[in-house]
């Protein structure tokens, strides 16, 4: 409890009373864009102690008191930037009102991955999403492909742009034109663009969306939708989940909303009841739904009046 109460950033001073008992000497390099090879550009020593950062990580605990323990007290640290180690330690001993910039995020998050310490990676991540803007998204997706080691937590943060787009911009025509007026490379657009749905593993369905699908990639069973049901002059709205989706061959001459002989899809209906209905060739307008740029030759399909409740 006494222990909760303690401000460990008071332990940074070299005035604290307790002496460091480590030395890391940061490397600041650069590389030569035609020989490839590192120059030192300039170095610092930063001082903490053992404990408190083996506390903090299960990395740092290994190579102080594992069973491989170093018994050195001077390590180099290369790979990153001085203020971004400096800062990195400041947050270990829990300083707070750190001036960080988008970079110094991007350095820190891919420090915090490397020594395994979850909640400065996620204090990482929610400040760099609440740092995304219309005008600094390219420097953000930029930051993600360069400073990120971690190849998925890089994707995470691109997904995070992607995400940004899609609810200030709307259709993926709409943010695919912006990124390329941002003149990003076409493989981080497409990353970018590619989200995906954390319920079902579909392309971004966002509730009261179409519920369409590429024909190769048919819903899989279990995926919430609502249907419009027409009985009379009425119109019915049914909460359903996909049962099953029996694909046929598309004829190449088939229009829009047209039945494809053969296909059909299976709802199961809230109430308990089933409803098989025809599969139809749909629209691939980007207005009705999220694709990778791949698709925008794929056909679509659907019953039609349905669309996405993921989010329930």
């Amino acid at each position: 409890m006494v222990l909760k109460s303690v401000d460990f950033s008071q332990f940074l001073s070299e005035n604290s009373g307790i002496p460091f008992d480590v030395r890391f000497e940061v490397i600041e390099e650069v590389h030569d864009e035609f020989t490839y090879e590192k120059f030192e550009v300039d170095r610092k020593t930063v001082e903490a102690h053992k404990m408190l950062l083996s506390a903090a990580s299960p990395v740092f605990k290994s190579q102080f008191y594992g069973k491989m323990k170093s018994i050195k007290h001077d390590f180099e640290i290369k790979e990153t930037k001085i203020k971004a180690f400096e800062l990195f330690i400041q947050i270990i001993y829990g300083a707070g009102n750190l001036d960080l910039d988008i970079k110094d995020m991007f350095e820190i998050l891919d420090l915090a991955d490397f020594y395994i310490i979850e909640p400065i990676k996620g204090k990482m991540i929610d400040a760099i999403r609440s740092k995304i803007t219309l005008e600094n998204l390219k420097a953000v997706a930029d930051a993600a492909s360069t400073y990120m080691h971690h190849e998925e937590l890089a994707s995470g943060i691109l997904n995070e742009c992607g995400k940004f787009l899609q609810n200030n911009l709307g259709p993926s025509n709409q943010m695919i034109d912006f990124l390329q007026d941002e003149l990003m490379e076409p493989e981080l657009i497409d990353q970018i663009i590619n989200l995906k749905c954390e319920n079902c593993d579909y392309f971004e369905c966002k509730d009261n969306m179409l519920a369409t699908f590429p024909e190769h990639k048919p819903l899989r069973p279990g995926v919430k939708v609502k249907k419009w049901i027409r009985t009379g002059s009425e119109t019915q709205m049914l909460e359903c989940s996909i049962s099953k989706v029996s694909l046929a061959p598309i004829p190449p001459n088939l229009r829009l909303n047209m039945q494809i002989d053969g296909g059909e899809i299976v709802l199961a209906v809230s109430d308990g009841s089933e409803m098989r209905l025809p599969l139809k060739k749909m629209s691939n307008n980007e207005f009705d739904h999220w694709y990778s740029s791949p698709l925008s030759s794929a056909n679509f399909l659907s019953t039609g009046g349905m669309i996405f409740r993921c989010k329930d």
